[in-house]
């Protein structure tokens, strides 16, 4: 790989001549500077990121360590901070959990070894949050999605108050026999939903685990809910389950989501909604104004949270 030494030797030039040419010094002439960059356009030069980041003590690059994906919203939500951080020159590195604290724990290591100027989690593990708090001296974070460790930044969506929107929603439609496929920490919000509307416990039905595809096939032939609702990873089980009890959408089951992903639009299946564009930018937004004001007294956490919306399509009817 050509070096700078190389482009010096050509150009008949000492290395710190070249370096003040990409450097923009002003101790070297127009004409020189043009010669060498002239020959370093035409031969391709590359600069050696690793370098300029340690010269500059910034690397312009934000980490991000997500979930493996298994949920296809982080699918689109990459796509939207990539876009948005290369308007302010930053690129975005990418570290995939596979499974457990470890897991974790190694991408965080590898995004602090990587020099990251800033660091987007997706949660903590309990096991892993010391190590954070750590690595939040050195490293700008900002968690999205989650907000378990309060000190620092959090972009979030409010899905407490999603949960009692969209069981709201079905109620009012007429579904009382409603099947939860989802999440413990968005559970209470159903049941409290379910109750104010008088509903007994016996309608109230739940399915809490991930790999939740045979579950929900029993409690559909079992119990014969009128509409199913079904939230992040699980919603793809949940569609799988019903197209295998051979019920149709909407003529023999209800069906809603949460998270307005592809595959959802072009089922046509009513979900809640967000606006991914715009979290992408409040957290972008978030991390340039975190690295410009590190967290101190004068400059604390900031934690900002999102509303949903209802996207209603054709899956949903009316009793």
């Amino acid at each position: 790989m050509l070096t700078l030494k190389d482009i010096a030797a050509h150009c008949g030039v000492s290395y710190s001549t070249v370096s003040r040419a990409f450097n923009k010094d002003s101790r070297i002439s127009q004409k020189t500077r043009e010669k060498i960059l002239a020959y370093a356009n035409e031969v391709h030069y590359i600069p050696n990121a690793a370098a300029i980041s340690l010269k500059k003590n910034e690397s312009k690059t934000v980490g991000i360590v997500i979930p493996k994906l298994t949920n296809l919203f982080y699918v689109d939500l990459l796509e939207h901070l990539d876009l948005i951080l290369k308007k302010f020159g930053y690129h975005l590195l990418v570290s995939f959990i596979s499974d457990g604290a470890n897991s974790e724990y190694h991408c965080l290591e590898s995004m602090a070894a990587a020099r990251v100027d800033a660091l987007v989690i997706l949660g903590c593990h309990p096991n892993n949050q010391a190590y954070v708090r750590h690595l939040s001296s050195q490293i700008v974070i900002v968690q999205l999605l989650t907000d378990v460790l309060p000190e620092l930044d959090s972009v979030c969506v409010n899905d407490i108050q999603a949960t009692i929107t969209g069981t709201q929603y079905l109620i009012n439609r007429g579904h009382q026999k409603i099947l939860y496929v989802g999440g413990a920490d968005r559970l209470n919000a159903f049941l409290d939903t379910m109750e104010r509307n008088h509903i007994s416990k016996e309608k109230q039905l739940i399915v809490l685990e991930e790999n939740s595809y045979e579950e929900i096939i029993y409690q559909i032939q079992t119990f014969h809910p009128t509409a199913v609702m079904a939230n992040s990873v699980y919603k793809e089980n949940a569609y799988r389950a019903i197209r295998a009890t051979g019920l149709q959408i909407p003529e023999n089951i209800s069906f809603f989501v949460y998270g307005d992903i592809q595959w959802v639009q072009l089922l046509d299946i009513t979900a809640m909604a967000h606006n991914l564009e715009e979290i992408s930018t409040a957290l972008v937004d978030q991390l340039i104004y975190r690295l410009r004001n590190p967290y101190s007294e004068q400059f604390p956490a900031s934690h900002i949270l999102f509303d949903t919306f209802i996207r209603e399509r054709k899956s949903v009817k009316y009793l």
